[in-house]
């Protein structure tokens, strides 16, 4: 087999590769909107990109290479209509949960919560230390300037700040910025 027969074979296996991720993400979408507290993040729209910007190179393209990425790509866009839905679905169960609820206040219970928002920002603070390291890894950058501990305070800065600007329709999220090669919280 030739390198051109090898690398169009490359091609394929890859995207066959992106098509079994996509129905793997979308069990992970699932099981995370059904249980928000113990299952990761699904990360999806990293994968959503990368698919909607991968692209055959025109010297290896045939006909099969196209129409498997051709259907791949429709694959990401109807999926991605249905993650889009199954999340506005699971976000007003949420709101509705939460209006149904009968709120309560008892002496002590401030002291409860604030324990209770730093052992799940524990968790989820180190879960972003990883993400941070991933990417980094991805975009090519071997050296991390920036300490566990002081990204662990950053993005606990960062959550409180946001956690008081967003409204409860918002949600806050992860962004990777290439300039400051640093993870970074916002509100989507």
């Amino acid at each position: 087999m030739n390198s051109l027969d090898q690398r169009r074979k490359q091609v394929a296996v890859e995207i066959e590769l992106l098509s079994r991720q996509v129905e793997e993400i979308d069990g992970k979408i699932r099981a995370y909107l059904a249980d928000r507290q113990n299952k990761p993040h699904p990360r999806h729209v990293d994968l959503i990109e990368k698919i909607q910007g991968y692209r055959v190179d025109p010297s290896i393209s045939t006909k099969l290479l196209v129409t498997m990425l051709d259907n791949l790509q429709w694959k990401v866009y109807y999926n991605k209509r249905a993650w889009k839905q199954l999340w506005d679905n699971a976000e007003a169960q949420r709101r509705k949960e939460k209006s149904n609820t009968a709120p309560y206040t008892e002496s002590g219970s401030a002291d409860n919560d604030e324990d209770m928002v730093h052992s799940k920002a524990q968790y989820s603070v180190d879960t972003l230390w990883e993400i941070q390291k991933e990417k980094l890894r991805v975009y090519g950058y071997s050296e991390v300037k920036e300490t566990k501990t002081a990204f662990k305070k950053r993005m606990i800065q960062e959550y409180k700040k946001l956690s008081q600007d967003k409204n409860e329709t918002q949600e806050i999220i992860l962004i990777f910025d290439k300039d400051s090669k640093h993870c970074k919280l916002d509100i989507k």
